[in-house]
């Protein structure tokens, strides 16, 4: 049986020695499932002791957040420190003996970065999966504060501190109908891109020319944006997904977990299509409606075995027995996928988490796919189609006497090779 390299909670106490040696100042940057939040209450117990602080503030992105923290400042005993979200921290001055900025990348957002002006501490720790944002913030933070400590995904699995995981990319093809309103929206960009000025440059000259006095330069970039909307949206609402998820669910029985869709439509017709065992969890979602939501599966006694998720559950959402995550719509942001993956490989015994990208092949969604794999272990990613994954997983059932179909990967391109055994 393969062993630790070294022990988690070792791990921890090392990362805050590093912070020690930052003058107790700076990002913990860790993956979730390692232990942010225990390193963090660690870390003020220590603070309380050996510096004698008699407040702390704790700066959260959501009210989901807000909740957990303050269950691990009252079981770990601690009265010192206050829970406020981040929405709520900025409209006022804060003096505290230490911070604690959770998620803190979230804070680079222009109103949100005020936190680290309203705030007057001697000691701060920051804490995230992935400081880095596609939109290049984070360099804001790193205006105020430096990483002191980082452990990658990859080195939380070889330590055991995470359960092992498996990715399976699968395309699914647009219905017929889609296919030709994604072609006719694929020509239009392509069309106009190249009036615009091609690739990056485009981009940047629709953004600017959406402001123009030149009416023909306006309405160029109205088109091309236009159309890049269009093309997303056929990708990411694709309806032959929502079988595919189905079909995936039921050939994993045994399994609860989460499913991410880039939209509330697309979300929605996922529950319709799973029944009960699945319930929509977003943002325009009531506060005491998604607590409840909540409630419901992570009680083992009811029917909710998944939630079909609109980025409200990216961050901070803790359900070790989670094992199953399916993204069905999402973008190029890598921090965005190590936060989905960080939701289902929560150390627990005998567990193996499943993560599945669907994506719509031959279009920007695969490149977006592909974008956002960048840095993960290309061992733990297998290429496949449906069909053969359901096989993978199918129990023999339906296997006809005649043959046997036998599944193995590829080891050069890591997809599953499908032959019949007489």
């Amino acid at each position: 049986m393969k062993t630790a390299v070294i022990d988690r909670t070792a791990r921890q106490i090392q990362g805050l020695r590093r912070w020690r040696e930052s003058n107790f100042c700076g990002i913990a940057e860790y993956p979730t499932g390692f232990g942010k939040t225990y390193t963090a209450i660690m870390a003020i117990k220590g603070m309380i002791t050996k510096k004698s602080i008699t407040t702390c503030l704790v700066v959260v992105p959501t009210l989901e957040l807000k909740s957990q923290w303050e269950a691990e400042l009252k079981k770990n005993k601690i009265t010192i420190a206050k829970v406020m979200v981040i929405n709520s921290a900025i409209k006022n001055l804060h003096k505290v003996d230490m911070l604690v900025l959770d998620e803190i990348h979230r804070y680079a957002a222009e109103s949100f970065r005020n936190i680290f002006n309203n705030v007057s501490c001697d000691y701060i720790l920051g804490l995230t999966a992935t400081l880095e944002r596609e939109d290049g913030f984070h360099e804001v933070i790193l205006e105020y504060l430096t990483v002191f400590d980082q452990i990658t995904v990859d080195e939380a699995l070889d330590n055991l501190w995470i359960a092992p995981y498996v990715v399976y990319n699968i395309p699914i093809s647009l219905s017929s109908n889609e296919q030709v309103e994604y072609n006719k929206a694929n020509n239009a960009f392509r069309h106009f891109a190249a009036k615009l000025g091609h690739g990056a440059n485009a981009f940047k000259n629709a953004t600017s020319y959406l402001k123009s006095s030149d009416k023909v330069l306006q309405g160029q970039a109205g088109a091309y944006y236009n159309a890049l909307r269009k093309r997303k949206n056929l990708c990411q609402n694709n309806e032959n997904k929502i079988l595919a998820t189905k079909q995936i669910i039921d050939s994993l029985p045994g399994r609860n977990g989460l499913i991410f869709s880039a939209t509330t439509e697309f979300a929605e017709s996922l529950q319709d299509c799973l029944g009960d065992m699945c319930m929509t969890f977003h943002s325009k979602i009531k506060r005491k409606e998604q607590e409840l939501i909540v409630k419901k599966f992570k009680d083992k006694r009811t029917k909710v075995k998944f939630l079909s998720s609109v980025q409200a559950l990216n961050e901070g959402f803790n359900v070790p027995d989670c094992s199953l995550a399916i993204i069905a719509g999402s973008t190029s942001t890598k921090r965005t996928f190590i936060q989905q993956l960080g939701r289902v490989v929560r150390k627990q015994p005998d567990k193996e988490a499943i993560i599945i990208n669907l994506y719509t092949p031959g279009t920007q969604e695969e490149v977006w796919m592909k974008k956002r794999l960048e840095g993960i272990n290309k061992d733990r990613i297998i290429v496949c189609e449906l069909e053969d994954f359901l096989k993978l997983f199918n129990d023999g059932s339906n296997t006809e006497n005649s043959s046997i179909e036998e599944l193995t990967i590829n080891p050069e391109s890591n997809s599953i090779i499908v032959s019949n055994v007489p």
